[in-house]
């Protein structure tokens, strides 16, 4: 169960990568390790946080992430027409880790709830998002894009336009 979980965490931080690995590969190592890293720490925290947090985040959460990766994704369909490149640095690294990981700590929440323990799922999340998201490497050259700027940021804002509408429906 916890695997098919991992599976389904994985796929935000997966398009992501796949989105912006397509513009410049040497990202994609990076941001493999981070989103692992993310998503197996956030559970953790979801798991400690407990009942407390979920009511508090929950309302919020959706929001949070759409208007993350919206604004990320027009700003790479903004810079396509850019002499300048979309540059992963440091911190936008950080807030695409984030963005992307907020479902892990909901994860973690519900395992607080019905009691299971965290340090395992925790592993296998941050293993399976990790191993998704540098398979980007193998696959990336099969896709030619003219455009990659612009594809990866349309990807990106239905992204955040998916977790909006997974949250209020």
């Amino acid at each position: 169960m916890i695997v098919l979980i991992a599976f389904i965490l994985s796929i935000d931080a997966f398009s992501v990568v796949l989105a912006t690995g397509m513009i410049d590969k040497k990202h994609v190592v990076k941001m493999s390790l981070s989103f692992g890293i993310f998503q197996g720490f956030m559970p953790v925290i979801g798991w400690i946080s407990g009942n407390e947090m979920k009511y508090f985040i929950s309302s919020f959460d959706h929001w949070i992430a759409f208007f993350i990766l919206s604004a990320i994704g027009i700003k790479m369909i903004y810079e396509s027409n850019m002499e300048k490149k979309f540059k992963i640095d440091f911190k936008m690294l950080m807030v695409l880790s984030t963005a992307t990981s907020i479902d892990a700590l909901a994860i973690g929440i519900t395992l607080s709830i019905i009691k299971s323990p965290i340090i395992l799922p925790a592993i296998i999340i941050a293993v399976i998002t990790f191993f998704m998201c540098l398979s980007v490497i193998f696959i990336s050259d099969r896709i030619k894009i003219e455009k990659a700027e612009i594809f990866g940021g349309i990807i990106l804002i239905l992204i955040g336009v998916k977790v909006l509408i997974e949250h209020m429906s």
